[in-house]
């Protein structure tokens, strides 16, 4: 697929011109490739990831945490190894940040929250999908309220399990029962204030600081605590996967074990 296109493409699919965000999401790195046959799809872009991206072939990388941030100033150490095994190679990057994550498509927390309703085959009239907290002037994550009550280990085991989540629970209410549970992707610890106010039973998280565990317990808001990489390794495989389906582009995972 032309490379121009590609990128023209994504930009208008994920709507990254409506993001305020710290990331500088699009095409981060470009290439000399005019025609873009295969991408490797990782989370994060590492030197590492970019090892897997030269031993694949790869013509671009599609990432959810780019080089490129707000504080990034000269490119030295780090940022310049990886840049210099990118343009080494001609390898393209294009990172999408907070535009994957609030995504209805492919997102993180979307697509979360439909795999749990689909997991315990609740009905249409069974549960509710919402949007929860407004972040820089738009909404990234989604809550799911349910009519029946389920036991609160079945999110903590057989869910997290399914979706080769790795988790820790702080069952600050002690409820055995829940009824809701607010998705929130990344490090948002801070948000279980909001989660509070509205009354999740349940407020799930990539990452939590000492201090927001200390504060959620005050507010005795359930705190269930995922591993920020393992979450979002699945939806920037939804993009790349519908990438494959509509352009006929080969895709492969960029796996990242440290």
């Amino acid at each position: 697929m032309n490379k121009k296109e590609l990128v023209r493409y994504l930009d208008e699919y994920l709507n990254i011109s409506e993001f305020n965000d710290k990331s500088k999401n699009g095409l981060q790195v470009d290439t000399s490739r005019e025609e873009i046959k295969k991408i490797g799809y990782s989370v994060d872009s590492t030197s590492y990831i970019f090892d897997r991206a030269i031993e694949e072939d790869v013509d671009m990388v599609l990432a959810h945490h780019g080089i490129f941030w707000w504080f990034e100033e000269v490119l030295t150490w780090v940022p310049y190894q990886r840049i210099k095994k990118l343009m080494g190679w001609d390898i393209g990057l294009y990172a999408s940040h907070l535009p994957l994550d609030a995504h209805s498509e492919v997102g993180n927390n979307m697509w979360l929250a439909k795999a749990f309703v689909r997991m315990f085959w609740f009905q249409e009239w069974e549960y509710e999908i919402e949007k929860f907290c407004e972040y820089h002037g738009n909404y990234i994550w989604y809550g799911v309220r349910f009519n029946k009550e389920m036991h609160i280990s079945n999110i903590v085991v057989p869910y997290a399990e399914r979706m080769q989540l790795l988790k820790r629970l702080y069952n600050f209410w002690d409820k055995e029962f829940i009824k809701s549970v607010a998705f929130v992707s990344w490090g948002a610890g801070s948000e279980y204030k909001e989660a509070s106010n509205l009354w999740y039973d349940v407020y799930v998280t990539w990452e939590a600081s000492h201090s927001d565990l200390c504060a959620a317990k005050e507010l005795w808001q359930s705190i269930l605590i995922w591993w920020h990489r393992e979450t979002e390794k699945i939806w920037v495989k939804l993009l790349a996967y519908h990438l494959k389906e509509k352009f006929g582009l080969e895709v492969v995972f960029l796996d990242e074990k440290y």
